[in-house]
């Protein structure tokens, strides 16, 4: 069986199609991703096969990308506005059109059997249909509610299917024809909303070290105290305007004289200089693998990112989130209505709201009982193998009935 990855070219898309892929490589079958730049590069390293398609991350200066991304400058970071650029239009819109072709010129030398793609890089859908094989996804923000964008999507899906030949979809089906994966656990999804047939529940897998990072060994040197982990995620310092390094300071602020270490990452493309001096129980990376440092975090301030919030999980530790963009303020809410974390409004953000969330957090036991429940209904799910089962079907033309 041949499958072909396809993800948007950034870590928080990238990383969790990783573990799935290494479980179809070594269960024999023959894997490759496509995605533009960095990722691409990563997927090489890492001993995929790799073919470079779509955008890059930052969008290879195309113009219409570009000018997109001028246009979310000065709007709200959360918001219909905000999300209908950066997810309609950018998401569903030009890095889909890209992709497709790359995607389809690439199978002229190498057909897959069936594609997997990150839920936000649709031009994998789009080109198995043209192909005629089954397609799946793995739904990195499934609290993400786009009912509010669905006549934004329906108009950028309207279009690369017609660039690509395929008719209508106005029921847009293809997102979901043949198989959705989730890794959430069940108790996270709220009742009442509706699901598509085809989705099957799936263990987190954490994959975060595409480099080969490991665990700074200061980490182990640390003063024996409580530790808190800070990030705002790979997205929101590129994304939203006053985040970085406004923002991020007045959460570290918070913990200028508390009794705890602080770890903070920045995300690679990041200046941790630009945060200034710090005291010496609060150190700044660019980047720490957040599967090595959760397990031994008390609490973290996290952006509400569905790959974060699940980590937080599977560590079993409480949460402060600061939502910004997204799915974000979605998983806070839910979150919240869980008892598994605070939420500071970034509105309405100051240090002193920070200090007394995570102290709050750190202190109250419901908090820690509540992700420490997660992790256990986390633990009972099954994992890539299982999944590697449902893409065999899908490539043998066999159905989902009764699995998994």
């Amino acid at each position: 069986m041949r499958v072909l990855f396809t993800t948007t070219p950034a870590p928080g898309h990238f990383h969790p199609l990783l573990p799935l892929a290494s479980a179809a490589r070594a269960a024999g079958h023959e894997v490759a991703f496509a995605t533009g730049r960095p990722m691409s590069d990563l997927a090489e390293a890492m001993g995929f096969r790799t073919f470079e398609a779509g955008l890059s991350r930052d969008g290879d200066q195309d113009a219409e990308f570009l000018e997109l991304k001028k246009s979310a400058r000065g709007l709200p970071p959360t918001g219909i506005e905000m999300d209908r650029i950066a997810i309609a239009r950018v998401l569903y819109g030009v890095r889909t059109r890209r992709m497709v072709p790359d995607l389809l010129a690439l199978a002229r030398t190498w057909r897959p059997d069936v594609v997997v793609r990150d839920s936000y890089e649709v031009g994998g859908a789009v080109a198995a249909e043209c192909l005629g094989v089954p397609h799946a996804a793995l739904d990195t923000t499934p609290l993400y509610d786009m009912s509010p964008l669905r006549g934004d999507i329906q108009r950028e899906l309207d279009q690369a299917r017609e660039e690509a030949g395929l008719a209508p979809d106005p029921e847009q089906r293809m997102l979901h024809r043949h198989l959705h994966l989730c890794c959430a656990p069940p108790s996270y999804l709220p009742s009442g909303r509706s699901r598509p047939a085809t989705l099957r529940a799936l263990r987190p897998m954490p994959f975060d070290r595409a480099d080969g990072e490991e665990l700074p060994d200061w980490v182990r040197w640390l003063p024996d105290r409580p530790l808190v982990y800070v990030t705002f995620g790979t997205i929101t310092n590129r994304w939203v305007p006053g985040a970085f390094p406004g923002l991020f300071s007045a959460v570290l602020r918070a913990f200028e004289d508390e009794p705890v270490n602080v770890v903070a990452t920045v995300d690679r493309d990041s200046d941790p200089a630009d945060l200034g001096p710090q005291p010496p129980h609060i150190r700044v990376e660019r980047y720490i693998p957040q599967s090595l440092l959760l397990p031994l975090c008390a609490a973290a301030v996290t952006h509400g990112g569905f790959n974060t919030v699940v980590g937080a999980f599977d560590a079993g530790i409480p949460q402060i989130v600061v939502p910004f963009l997204g799915d974000h303020p979605y998983n806070a809410r839910r979150c919240a209505e869980l008892g598994l974390a605070r939420v500071v409004d970034p509105a309405e953000l100051t240090t002193e709201a920070v200090r007394e969330a995570v102290r709050e957090v750190m202190t109250a036991p419901e908090y820690r009982a509540g992700a420490q429940r997660m992790r256990a209904e986390l633990r009972e799910l099954p994992g890539p193998r299982e999944a590697v089962g449902l893409l065999e079907r899908l490539a043998a033309g066999k159905g989902l009935e009764d699995h998994m």
